[in-house]
């Protein structure tokens, strides 16, 4: 019987964009360093998060081979920033990576950004209105193995349920600022 492996979506020698203490970009670092611990590299980190005219956020369930948090759900596609790569071509990337869609920038919207000092990631969250229909999907990369629609109540009721089969969040306060940029009126709480 052949075994299935686990699926590296990472390099521990791939490099990282790296940041200061003020968020300017400094000399890139291979992953395997910057995430050793104690983790001391500021390092860039950018998600997105896709939601549909009703306010439901799309959701995937990682495959049981991805090399973190297999089989668990999560709220957003991203990943970390590549040397040469910025923040905007990143999620480009990843949405095109993970689902197989290619979303033009204009589309991509700004939702927040910050600083995470407990993983040292400095990051850009961004929203996108999906009106497209889910068969549209081509998860080519192995990487996630299913997504479905959430209302932002059924989300939030599965996670406070199941808190072990979810590996990221969307904050009310995120999910606010999601909506408003994207200028979905809606039911927030259908």
């Amino acid at each position: 019987m052949k075994k299935n492996k686990k699926i590296s979506s990472s390099k521990p020698n791939e490099l990282l964009a790296c940041f200061d203490d003020n968020g300017n970009e400094i000399e890139s670092s291979p992953r395997q360093e910057v995430h050793s611990t104690p983790l001391n590299i500021w390092h860039g980190v950018a998600s997105v998060w896709l939601l549909d005219s009703y306010g439901e956020i799309l959701c995937s369930k990682r495959s049981p081979y991805a090399e973190g948090n297999p089989n668990k759900w999560q709220t957003y596609f991203g990943g970390h920033i590549k040397e040469g790569r910025d923040f905007l071509s990143t999620i480009k990337r990843e949405i095109k990576e993970e689902v197989g869609l290619d979303i033009s920038e204009d589309k991509i919207i700004l939702v927040d950004s910050g600083k995470r000092e407990d993983v040292m990631h400095i990051y850009k969250n961004y929203a996108v209105l999906f009106e497209g229909d889910l068969s549209e999907f081509n998860f080519a990369d192995g990487e996630v193995a299913a997504a479905r629609w959430f209302s932002f109540n059924k989300y939030q009721k599965q996670r406070d349920e199941n808190p072990n089969k979810w590996c990221n969040s969307i904050k009310p306060d995120q999910y606010y600022k999601a909506i408003n940029a994207l200028n979905i009126r809606c039911n927030h709480f259908l």
